[in-house]
């Protein structure tokens, strides 16, 4: 006999509801790029590998963390965006992010 199994989606949990604990970074902190070698950072249109990527980030490049977190393919992905030009922003793993201090 087969089994009658109903599948239920994880509802994704609101920004307050998020242990934000477990992660490198909160909404609203800043980033820097570091550790890339000169290679810079893919910043892309959604969080994942598999998406296009719209620019590329350069080490020491300072963006405030305005999504996320989100885990796909293997990282933990955030929205960033760059204080200084609001059309700089994608998704970014944080393996080569650390928080930052901006006045």
């Amino acid at each position: 006999p087969l089994l009658n199994l109903t599948i239920v989606p994880t509802p994704t949990p609101a920004e307050d509801e998020i242990d934000f604990s477990q992660y490198k970074f909160k909404l609203g902190e800043f980033v820097q790029i570091a550790g890339t070698a000169g290679d810079g950072l893919s910043l892309r249109s959604q969080p994942g590998r598999s998406y296009n990527i719209k620019f590329i980030g350069m080490d020491s490049e300072v963006f405030e963390v305005v999504d996320g977190p989100v885990e796909a393919d293997g990282y933990t992905w955030w929205y960033l965006e760059a204080p200084y030009d609001k059309t700089r922003n994608g998704w970014s793993v944080d393996e080569f992010l650390q928080k930052v201090n901006v006045p």
